[in-house]
């Protein structure tokens, strides 16, 4: 894998609720590798999407859910495909840095800021297309994002 360098220009900065609701309203950052802060307690989602909308057919990148315990990977809103534990991934009071990096041959990876090693990966043997990011919290989670360019 190549290396991963976490960019420290922030190009877009957007909150959240803790309603769990996808925002599609990110310009231009549907290249890869993604590369993000976050600041929330639990459940930052990240969704990968072929249209700047909630999809049947889309991908679910959860950090720090069920209270900022576990991160999974989901399809189509369906059964978590991959799944971790990471217990404190997240904080409510300090940005914490990811990245998430998807291929055409299906494989998609996680990692923490600074680490070239993902702590979460899947290779979806019928790879959907990515162009555009969405990103939300919920489940009494509000959060910050920072979306470097």
């Amino acid at each position: 894998m190549e290396d991963i360098l976490f960019d420290p220009d922030t190009c877009q900065e957007r909150s959240t609720d803790s309603t769990y609701r996808y925002r599609w309203d990110l310009q231009g950052l549907a290249s890869r590798p993604l590369t993000f802060e976050a600041r929330a307690r639990n459940d930052v989602r990240i969704g990968l999407s072929a249209e700047d909308r909630d999809l049947d057919y889309m991908y679910e990148i959860v950090i720090g859910g069920d209270g900022d315990t576990r991160s999974f990977i989901r399809r189509d809103v369906g059964p978590r495909l991959v799944e971790v534990a990471t217990p404190g991934i997240l904080s409510g009071t300090e940005f914490r840095g990811f990245w998430i990096d998807w291929s055409s041959d299906g494989t998609i990876s996680v990692g923490k800021r600074n680490e070239h090693t993902p702590f979460m990966q899947w290779t979806d043997p019928h790879p959907l297309p990515v162009l555009y990011v969405g990103y939300t919290t919920g489940y009494g989670s509000s959060g910050s994002f920072k979306f470097s360019c």
